[in-house]
């Protein structure tokens, strides 16, 4: 498993922790299915994703031997030996609007409500996507 990741984070760099989902897949808003995808390889199910721009997230499916595309990165669920995650790009844009500064509209809206004036997350190791 630890070479797994070692071997992910190689083939896909900038993504943040949690952008990829193990035991987890997601269903609907098929864009393309790849019969045939190596049981193994759902760092290959990642780049396709990655080179398709219409693509948001990716499941690979281990014991189907089948890579789907998504359209939309819909909520993942649970599902033994499935991995999922998101497109570079669409976590790199939730990663940006993290980071981003309050527009003079937001910060209004949230001084209206009393809420705290942090855009970061509320997970206190900082991260956008934590573990589950």
């Amino acid at each position: 498993m630890i070479i797994a990741a070692l071997i992910a984070s190689l083939a896909l760099p900038g993504l943040p922790p949690g952008a990829i989902l193990h035991g987890e897949e997601r269903r609907g808003a098929v864009l393309m299915r790849v019969e045939g995808a190596a049981r193994h390889d759902w760092q290959a199910c990642a780049q396709a994703c990655a080179s398709l721009s219409a693509c948001q997230a990716w499941t690979h499916h281990a014991w189907l031997a089948r890579c789907t595309l998504h359209a939309a990165p819909l909520t993942p669920r649970p599902f033994p030996g499935a991995v999922t995650g998101l497109s570079p790009s669409l976590a790199a844009r939730i990663d940006g609007a993290v980071e981003r500064e309050l527009s003079a509209r937001e910060l209004d809206a949230v001084r209206a409500l009393g809420a705290p004036r942090s855009t970061r997350p509320a997970d206190p190791s900082g991260q956008l996507f934590p573990e589950r």
